[in-house]
């Protein structure tokens, strides 16, 4: 087995890489595009996250699915503190507060539809609302309902109570987690950015044919060719 190399190919496949890598720094500079100090890589991240805001936004289906719940009495023991009491009693539900456990009587549906018309405002930017009605910040108050409904589900299912499990299961999953989750990002549809989102799926293909065409002529440039041994002749 013996090593040949092909200058030509070699050298091709040495142009490939470097210039690969050559792009793929410009695209991690913030300093090469007018995009606010972002790289393109932030920038494309930026653009998807966006997009992406629109498609989660379960805010409606989840008041329509707390209202059918309106009038269903709940009496509940969870872990919590003064300000986690006071988005309870928003809701209009009793709260009793003993060693950092609260007793909760009150509505599902008008606990739950609380949550959610919380978890909206966050969801559109409206922290400050938030912040007038409950004295503290806006992620907090979307975070405690987060952790109370967290808690809510753990003791419906240990008193075998399902459906009403599910139901904060879904508000928590469908309605705070995007709204924490999206906070501060401005939504935008799919059709804002179709120039820009077919543009980098294409460049993002061609980039990643670029590097197995560099990947190719380097091991064609440096190959290895395999000499069939000669034959031994018996005597």
């Amino acid at each position: 087995m013996s090593i040949v190399v092909r200058k030509t190919k070699f050298t091709v496949g040495v142009i490939l890489t470097a210039t690969f890598f050559i792009i793929l720094f410009v695209i991690h500079s913030g300093t090469m595009f007018d995009l606010n100090g972002k790289s393109l890589v932030d920038y494309t991240d930026g653009m998807f996250v966006s997009v992406s805001k629109g498609s989660v936004y379960f805010i409606p289906e989840m008041i329509k699915k707390s209202n059918e719940y309106v009038g269903r009495t709940i009496d509940i023991k969870i872990k919590g503190d003064e300000k986690t009491a006071i988005l309870f009693e928003k809701a209009n539900a009793k709260i009793e507060l003993e060693n950092m456990e609260l007793k909760i009587n009150g509505d599902l549906g008008e606990i739950q539809k609380s949550a959610v018309q919380d978890a909206d405002l966050l969801f559109k930017g409206e922290d400050k609302r938030l912040q007038d009605k409950y004295g503290f910040a806006g992620k907090e108050v979307i975070k405690r309902w987060w952790t109370s409904l967290k808690a809510m589900e753990a003791a419906f299912r240990k008193a075998k109570k399902f459906e009403e499990m599910e139901l904060v299961s879904k508000v928590r999953i469908k309605a705070l987690e995007p709204a924490f989750n999206y906070y501060g990002v401005e939504a935008a549809s799919a059709g804002d950015y179709a120039f820009g989102i077919t543009s980098i799926v294409v460049c993002y293909v061609l980039y990643t044919v670029w590097w197995g065409f560099a990947i190719y002529f380097l091991c064609e440039g440096v190959g290895l060719l395999v000499r069939k041994g000669k034959e031994k002749r018996e005597a």
